[in-house]
């Protein structure tokens, strides 16, 4: 985040509204992001990718009250690695405040962070989308998140967290949230394996609509996920808002016309929308350390990486259903890596007193290398561990990660939740399908099984 200022200031009316602001617009990129998955995924798993969204960020919560927070921002631990239990069960954290944000209560900086850990374990589901039980998606959830996400927004966010100590600079997410969750889906998407179909269809986005909504909503909500990573309501919110913005148009624009000219296709709605969320995710560590101008090319120069991107990922045959790994982690990574060149101190000392990092274009020649730790660091950190979850898990009777291939072909929305979001829709089935529909057994609908199993042809 924002500031290297370590003194406890008297907490600031006008910081505490935007705050408490931009948590509320931080939370509605949630239900946002499951809007978002659910149009690009196929029918059968809409309803169920909905849910996934929204469970992923209740069983985050649950695990932020308890000690999530804790490990991620406590002020007193001694360890450049990990936080302690200083602020566990919300214990010291309701009157007091954080060194991190000393302008606002510590309950509301705890508040607004325990919006960035919900969303993050949303992201990376879209890597396995169709495919992941939900029970054992909850407890993977749980312990991802106190393994990986929470030492890493400690290392980065944390006053005493090491890659902080180094200057690395990842102003609201690109390394903790986008990278972090990027790897994992890929990762996810390569031990589980592909879908039962894949390479025997081509699958489309079954609802643009939704992805069109999905996205004017997560748009709208990065000015709260960027914006008020100052933690405060000053010039250098403004800056990043500004950037976050511009930032997002441009990266709409640039995939949009690289789907048309490169792939020779229309002009995709969808792929514009994936444009301006990779211009999202790449602005998200540069977006309060970088002149808003520059935020062009934050849009532009991604948009083209995580193009290539995804192509590299299908000649690799990975099925990442909702390139995840391409958009978020490429797009993290990237954004890293130029704001290590367009970082410039006119923008981190706004409001921040010497000793802030800045760089290539202010003279700072080490700041793209000392990027280039912090982004193999996080990677490194994020995948080892997420394998290690991955197969213990696995190994453990009741907790494989993975439906069975009746419950794919039928989709998760019946065979998992047990509720169809388009019950009454006739599409022609396949024989296959009815079988595995008939495997699945009774469900708690009002719809016949043979529809059931046509809707997962949708």
């Amino acid at each position: 985040m924002s500031s290297n200022d370590t003194s406890v200031s008297p907490l600031n009316g006008g910081d505490t509204a935007w705050i408490i602001t931009s948590s509320v617009l931080v939370f509605v990129q949630i239900p946002a992001l499951g809007f978002f998955y659910a149009g690009l995924v196929e029918s059968k798993n809409s309803l169920s990718t909905l849910l996934s969204v929204l469970l992923c960020g209740s069983v985050v919560i649950f695990q932020w009250i308890l000690f999530g927070y804790s490990l991620s921002f406590s002020d007193t631990s001694s360890s450049n690695f990990i936080g302690n239990f200083e602020y566990g069960v919300l214990r010291n954290s309701m009157d007091t405040q954080n060194l991190v944000a000393t302008t606002i209560p510590n309950a509301l900086l705890c508040m607004y962070q325990m919006m960035f850990a919900a969303i993050t374990p949303g992201l990376l589901i879209g890597g396995v989308a169709g495919r992941l039980r939900l029970i054992p998606m909850m407890v993977f959830v749980f312990l991802w998140t106190t393994i990986v996400y929470d030492q890493i927004a400690y290392w980065n966010w944390s006053v005493s967290g090491w890659l902080h100590a180094m200057n690395v600079m990842d102003y609201a997410g690109g390394s903790v949230v986008h990278i972090s969750s990027g790897v994992t889906g890929f990762v996810l998407a390569m031990m589980l394996g592909k879908r039962v179909d894949y390479g025997k269809k081509t699958y489309k986005p079954h609802n643009p609509t939704f992805v069109y909504l999905g996205t004017a909503l997560i748009w709208f909500g990065w000015n709260g996920f960027n914006g008020g990573s100052a933690f405060a309501s000053n010039q250098r919110s403004v800056a990043a808002a500004f950037a976050t913005n511009i930032a997002a148009a441009m990266g709409g624009l640039t995939f949009m016309l690289m789907e048309k000219y490169v792939n020779k296709k229309g002009l995709s709605a969808v792929a514009y929308c994936n444009g301006v969320v990779i211009g999202l995710v790449a602005i998200t560590p540069g977006s309060g350390f970088v002149q808003p101008i520059f935020a062009i090319f934050f849009g532009i120069i991604p948009a083209i990486a995580c193009f290539y991107a995804m192509k590299v990922g299908h000649w690799l045959k990975v099925d990442d259903v909702l390139e995840v790994g391409a958009s978020h982690g490429v797009g993290g990574a990237v954004g890293m890596l130029m704001t290590g060149i367009f970082a410039q101190y006119s923008i981190t000392t706004l409001d921040a007193g010497p000793g802030v990092p800045a760089g290539w274009l202010d003279g700072q020649w080490m700041q793209v290398p000392v990027q280039l730790a912090g982004i193999a660091s996080v990677t490194a950190w994020t995948a080892a561990w997420t394998a290690i979850i991955v197969y213990v898990m696995n190994m453990i009777p009741g907790l494989k990660l993975r439906c069975d291939e009746d419950a794919e072909r039928v989709g998760l929305d019946i065979a998992e939740v047990g509720e169809a979001a388009y019950p009454y829709v006739p599409v022609m089935a396949e024989e296959d399908d009815v079988e595995a529909a008939a495997k699945i057994g009774p469900i708690e609908s009002q719809v016949s099984l043979t529809t059931l199993a046509n809707n997962s042809r949708a």
